[in-house]
């Protein structure tokens, strides 16, 4: 893989999280100066993205000049440092339409505690980024707004569903992103646009409150930042339990990932390109191919090995058909046209099943993901391609309005993703090169549940050895 482009010397918005932190301590530049960037490379590219959907940008000034006046030794880990948030992330002074007409102008009125938090450590809000609505896509486009387009290719989808904040990072809008994963929703659109998502251990960072719990904990909030650093920087802030949290997990008192760290010696990492259903492309197997053999420098046992992944697909759809359903209930009726027929059909079948179905599908699925754990006992990492197919061409995405039709089409893409939001494990999409010219190509490595920092060190020694940071997309 060629060597990516840099960003000019002087150029803050494609700064990492880090290096705005430490100039702004440093007082070589302002918590103002550096929101202005972003706003300026925002008001630049988004009219050729779209990955931004609604703007704060006179409170976000505000918040800079107000950072800028608070004493150094009451700064947080993101002091001064501006990031956006998914349009399913709640926040006080944004509108949220999670992606729907019907939705759009909705006020929630509160910070959702991922939002709180990263605003608490001094993080600056920007905007709020684009997805598919109630995340049932795999592209990045919806009826309230226009399609989010990929900042490498704008030919071509970001993915999704979190495919604005993936875009808006890689552009340089902000280097960092709160966004949401229920399938593979950080980590494809991660994938896509050549940048880091983490899905983390169920429960690590709370979903509470917020306006419902998502698809029975199988969504995650998860950071994507342009860096490992940067990721990780991300996860020390949102991670730790939250009253009202369902699956909330202890506090930890050490980072997730110290400078220089690297992972144990021999670690036991299992590879596969075998999906458990569908097929990679051969372009993709390419890349993974040569990742596989850069991650064998590092000093790593690697074993090809697969797991049984089958068996969690439908218990998916279950759960997804009643949230959805439960989601469309608050939709007035003579408005419920302005939905996608996907959405409509997908709260129709919500709407048929009863309780029996919905715990059974619940069931069926904890049966499965504890067999699926076990794989783990006998591994520390899995390594597999994040998407099985390369960033789609705009309006490629399947056509059929048939909730069956479309999802099935879906999950052969995200045939490595979806299965770990049911087990609940940490799992990290890293840049691993590009395919067909300019389109991204992510591998994604999996840990037992509470492993982030074993991910994080892994990922962090790749790339060091395929150094991808500070990339910069041709928005072509």
């Amino acid at each position: 893989m060629a060597s990516p482009p840099r960003t000019p010397a002087g150029s803050p918005a494609f700064l990492s999280a880090h290096e705005l932190r430490d100039l702004i301590r440093a007082k070589e530049l302002s918590a103002l100066q550096a929101t202005e960037a972003v706003l300026g490379r925002l008001e630049e590219v988004n009219p050729r993205l779209d990955a931004v959907i609604a703007v704060r940008a006179r409170g976000a000034l505000a918040d800079a000049r107000a950072a800028d006046a608070v004493p150094p030794e009451e700064r947080g880990p993101l002091h001064g440092v501006p990031f956006t948030v998914k349009d399913a992330n709640e926040s006080a002074d944004l509108p949220t339409a999670y992606g729907s007409r019907p939705f759009t102008g909705y006020r929630p009125g509160f910070d959702s505690e991922a939002v709180a938090r990263l605003r608490r450590a001094g993080g600056i809000l920007v905007g709020s980024t684009n997805m598919p609505e109630f995340g049932l896509r795999i592209t990045t486009d919806n009826r309230a707004f226009p399609p989010t387009r990929n900042p490498w290719n704008t030919a071509h989808s970001p993915a999704g569903s979190s495919g604005g904040a993936a875009a808006a990072v890689a552009a340089g809008i902000g280097p960092l992103a709160l966004a949401a994963d229920g399938a593979g929703s950080v980590r494809a659109p991660a994938s896509a646009c050549g940048i880091v998502g983490l899905k983390p251990t169920r429960g690590r960072i709370p979903w509470a409150p917020a306006s419902q719990e998502q698809w029975a904990g199988y969504v995650s909030n998860g950071p994507l930042a342009r860096t490992v650093g940067d990721t990780a920087l991300m996860l020390d802030v949102l991670a730790g339990p939250s009253v009202g949290e369902p699956y909330g997990l202890p506090a930890r008192s050490a980072p997730f990932l110290t400078p220089g760290a690297r992972p144990p010696r021999r670690l036991r990492v299992a590879y596969t390109c075998v999906p458990p259903h569908g097929t990679v492309v051969p372009a993709v197997r390419e890349v993974f191919e040569r990742a596989v053999s850069a991650f064998g420098e590092l000093d790593v046992e690697l074993v090809e090995d697969t797991p049984d992944l089958n068996g969690l697909l439908d218990p998916l759809l279950t759960v997804i058909a009643a949230n959805v359903a439960a989601m469309v209930r608050g939709v007035p009726r003579g408005e419920l046209a302005e939905l996608e027929p996907t959405s409509l059909d997908i709260a129709l079948r919500g709407e048929r099943l009863g309780a029996v179905d919905y715990c059974a599908a619940l069931a069926a699925a904890q049966r499965r993901a504890a067999e699926v754990l076990g794989f783990w006992t006998r591994y520390d990492v899995l390594l597999t391609p994040t998407l099985t197919v390369l960033p789609p061409e705009l309006g490629a995405a399947p056509e059929g309005t048939g909730f069956e039709e479309r999802w099935r089409e879906y999950a052969d893409w995200l045939a490595f993703t979806y299965p770990f939001n049911i087990t609940g494990q940490p799992a990290l999409s890293v840049p691993a090169g590009t395919a067909a010219g300019d389109l991204p190509v992510g591998v994604q490595l999996v840990g037992a549940p509470g492993a982030e920092d074993r991910l994080l060190e892994l990922a962090a020694a790749f790339e060091r050895a395929r150094p991808w940071a500070h990339a910069r997309p041709r928005l072509g």
